[in-house]
This record gives C-alpha cells, sequence and structure tokens, in this order.
C-alpha cells in the first residue's frame, strides 16, 4: 500500500510538471508574434489589467478556497458534510464578487487616475475585475481537482487554457487588428470556458444549500491567512504601481518580460520541491543526528543544482530574448540577471520552509513575509526613479534576501539543522562573481559563437568549482539520473 501511495505521488508530481512546462514552452513560442504586433506599453497594460483584477478579487473572496481545500481532507469520509461546507464556501464568494463589483463599477474612473495614472482606462479596471473573479474561480476549482489528486484533467485543463487563451489572442490580433485588447479578450474567453469546464468536472463537490456553521468554520481557518495576504498583495503590485507612475507603461513591459524568462528557474525549484519536501519530513521525523546531516548534505546538492540552472538562465536569456523577440524588447536582457536573484535567495526557503511547517508554528512565517514587504516598497521608492525595471528587479530581489535572513533565524530555532552559514555564503558568493562577469560579455559586441562558447566555459568552471568544495554529491547525481526521485 505504502509502494502504490508513493508510486502514485511521483506519476501525479511527473504529470503536474508536464502541465507546467507546456503551459510554459506555449507561452514562451507565442512570443514572437506578440512581440511583433504589441509593444512592450502594450505588455505592461496586460501586466496591470491582471494584477488589479486578481489581487482585489483573491483579497475579496477571504482565501475560502483554502478552507475548502483544507476540509476535503478533514470530511472527505462524509462527503455530504463537506459539500455543505465547499457550496457555503463557493456561494459566499459570489455574493462578495457581486458586492465588490457594484463598488469597482462605481469607483473605475478614481482608481484609474489614482493607482494607474489613466493608463487603465474606466473600462479596463471594470474588465480587469472580471478577470480577477474568473481567475479566482478557476483557482479554487482546480484547487479542488488538486484535492481529489486529479491529475490528469488538471493537466487538460491547464494546457487548454493556455493554447485557447493564445488562439484567441491570435484571433483578435488578425481578425481585429487589436493589440493589447486582443490580449485581454483572449484571456478573459479562455478563462471563463475553462471555469466552465471545471464545473462541469467538480460539479458533484457542490449542491444548493448554505449553512452558516460551516461558513464560520471556513472563515475562522481561512481568516488569519487575511494579514500575510495583505502584505503578499503590497509586495506583489508596488514594484508595478511605481514603475508605471514614475516611468511608464513601457518600463513595465521590460521588468515582466524579464521576470517571465527568470520564471524558468522557478518552475525548477517548483519541480524540485515537490519531491523535496516529503524527503525533509521523513527524515526530520527520525529526528537524529544522521537524518539532520543527510537533509543538508542533500540541501547543499540541491542549492548547487539550483545555482547551475540560475546561471545557465542568467547567461542565454540574451540569446532567447532576441531569438524570440524585436529589438525593441531588448532593454529586458539587462533585467534577468538581476530578477533571477529573487528566486536564488529563495532556495534558502526550500529547507527553512519545511522546517517551520515541521515545527507546526505558521505564525513564523508572517515576519519575514512583513519585513520584505517593508523593504521591497522602501527599495523601489528609492531605486526606481533612478534605474527603473532594473531598480525594480534589484528591490525584488534584495527583499527577498532579507526576507530569507528572518525566516532562516526563526527556523533554526523551531528545528536546528547543521547547516554552515560560511559554505551557504560561500556558494552564493561565487554565484554573484559569476553573473558579474557576464555583463561585460552582454555589452561588448562579440562573436555569437565566441560569445556561446565563453558562456559555457564559465559555467563548466562553475560546476568544476562547485564539486571541488563539495557542493556536489556525484553519488547522488548518479542516483538521480537513473531514479529520477529522493529515497531516504
Amino acid at each position: 500500500m505504502k509502494s502504490n501511495k508513493g508510486s502514485k505521488f511521483f506519476e501525479n508530481s511527473s504529470i503536474y510538471m508536464f502541465s507546467s512546462v507546456i503551459s510554459f514552452v506555449i507561452s514562451i513560442l507565442v512570443l514572437p508574434v506578440y512581440t511583433r504586433f504589441l509593444s512592450p506599453g502594450d505588455f505592461g497594460i496586460i501586466v496591470l489589467f491582471m494584477m488589479f483584477g486578481t489581487m482585489l478579487a483573491q483579497f475579496a473572496s477571504m482565501n475560502l478556497h483554502f478552507s475548502s481545500y483544507r476540509y476535503y481532507f478533514k470530511y472527505k469520509e462524509d462527503l455530504e458534510k463537506f459539500i455543505t461546507l465547499n457550496s457555503s464556501n463557493m456561494i459566499t464568494v459570489l455574493i462578495i464578487f457581486a458586492l465588490t463589483g457594484i463598488i469597482i463599477y462605481s469607483l473605475a474612473e478614481w482608481f484609474s487616475s489614482l493607482l494607474f495614472n489613466g493608463e487603465l482606462t474606466k473600462k479596463l479596471i471594470q474588465l480587469s475585475f472580471f478577470y480577477g473573479c474568473f481567475d479566482y474561480l478557476y483557482l479554487y476549482l482546480i484547487t479542488l481537482l488538486t484535492a481529489k489528486e486529479k491529475a490528469m484533467s488538471f493537466a487538460v485543463i491547464t494546457i487548454l487554457r493556455a493554447l485557447l487563451g493564445s488562439a484567441l489572442s491570435f484571433y483578435y490580433i488578425f481578425e481585429y487588428s487589436l493589440t493589447y485588447m486582443a490580449r485581454i479578450n483572449g484571456l478573459l474567453i479562455s478563462q471563463a470556458i475553462s471555469v466552465l469546464f471545471l464545473i462541469y468536472i467538480t460539479r458533484t463537490m457542490f449542491a444548493f444549500r448554505f449553512s452558516c456553521n460551516s461558513l464560520k468554520e471556513s472563515i475562522k481557518l481561512s481568516f488569519p491567512l487575511i494579514p500575510n495576504q495583505a502584505l503578499g498583495m503590497i509586495h506583489g503590485s508596488f514594484d508595478k504601481v511605481m514603475l508605471n507612475l514614475y516611468q511608464g507603461t513601457f518600463s513595465i513591459g521590460y521588468y515582466s518580460f524579464g521576470a517571465r524568462f527568470a520564471e524558468v528557474l522557478k518552475m525548477v525549484i517548483d519541480s524540485i520541491n515537490k519531491v523535496w519536501e516529503p524527503f525533509f519530513m521523513n527524515l526530520a521525523h527520525e529526528n537524529n543526528a544522521h537524518s539532520k546531516q543527510k537533509i543538508v548534505s542533500r540541501f547543499y546538492t540541491i542549492t548547487f543544482i539550483l545555482m547551475v540552472v540560475g546561471l545557465g538562465v542568467i547567461y542565454f536569456s540574451e540569446e532567447m530574448i532576441k531569438l524570440l523577440t524585436t529589438e525593441e524588447f531588448y532593454p529586458s536582457i539587462y533585467v534577468v540577471p538581476v530578477y533571477v536573484y529573487f528566486y536564488l535567495f529563495a532556495i534558502i526557503g526550500s529547507i527553512t520552509s519545511p522546517q517551520i511547517s515541521f515545527s507546526e508554528k505558521m505564525i513564523y512565517i508572517l515576519p519575514s513575509t512583513a519585513v520584505s514587504v517593508s523593504i521591497n516598497v522602501c527599495l523601489n521608492l528609492l531605486l526606481i526613479p533612478k534605474y527603473s525595471a532594473i531598480g525594480a528587479a534589484g528591490a525584488t530581489a534584495l527583499a527577498s534576501l532579507f526576507s530569507q535572513m528572518i525566516s532562516y533565524y526563526y527556523a533554526m530555532k523551531l528545528f536546528p539543522l547543521p547547516l554552515s552559514k560560511k559554505k551557504l555564503l560561500t556558494i552564493y558568493l561565487i554565484t554573484i562573481v559569476y553573473t558579474i562577469m557576464i555583463y561585460p560579455i552582454i555589452v561588448f559586441q562579440i562573436n555569437f559563437l565566441l560569445k556561446i562558447l565563453l558562456k559555457i566555459v564559465l559555467i563548466t568552471t562553475f560546476i568544476f568549482f562547485g564539486i571541488r568544495l563539495n557542493f556536489l554529491e556525484v553519488n547522488f547525481l548518479d542516483k538521480l539520473m537513473r531514479k529520477v526521485k529522493f529515497q531516504p
């Protein structure tokens, strides 16, 4: 039975990974079309459009999708009780969205002027909220699919949404010669269709019933997450609002492109974490010196592998951007190396997050989030007026660094591990040196093939240093290639 569960876990993880990769590949392959018909300013408007509606809808929802997800496992042996709770949550969300929609409709012009300098018009503000509602309903329903371990349905819907969104955007570009509205129309319609499919797939988890007691139970669980969510909203939107106010939508376009290419590293981190966290928890329960050392040794190896991937993204994003976009988007090349460090610093969270989770004291996540938001806001105010998109990326990366330092402090108090700060600092310093070395190669006009060769040589020497400094477990890599999974 245990092996069957383990087999299902890795099978589902592979399916989730596959759908993520395919969706990402689709988003990259369509860039040559988008960047020839849409300007960086158009992309900036699209980013603001998605940001406003998504954040507003998620905040208004009170995280009730999280309660439905959590209580599915508690009440899955009593499905009638879960259906009552789940239906009460969904009805509440729909009522909140209707009431919030009335407010947004009335104040759309005010939001446009105050937050977006008129770049998002009254109509776009109203459409943005509709998009946000569909996006949250998608999140709610897709979360129920993951609770039921319907990995294949998840993959089909995820890939369908990506294909449909791109196809519809192309239709509006070529048939109606639209720019950013083509992408916005594609996003709205594909999101609405995806939600309809999800409603059909999850229909047995809902009924026309409402219980105040069930709703109270859900709110009691989800309400403590609201302060952390509010801080996260500030963290995720302040840089874009500031960029728009000081530099306009073109700078947001460069910033969003840099972030998009850096997300390659995020995708790899998320995939590794799917198997790293069970590995950590299994050994953490043994709670002895040997198991803790095994956790730390594996963490060093994972950290170094992710550093290599991060440097790969930093080094070769120049070629990818030049291949997939037009010259108008080339300034985003300089954003990628800085933004990648947002994820490189977040690698520390791969060990501190399970430490805090294992201690079952989730309140200690809040200090790091508060520190991250405070530093992010201050640095954005300082850096964006002078350095535009690169300043915003730097503020995001430095905020991530300080946030992870706070998490590290509390995690080591809650579940101590023999993690060497000196060794961790060494690998980061070496990575920073190798990052600095790439800028002259990017700036100077060097032969294309020679530039590629130089980058390959640099990454090879980086790997060599990692092996010499015992960051890379050769035996582990051999096992990883053969089994592609972690076993304590």
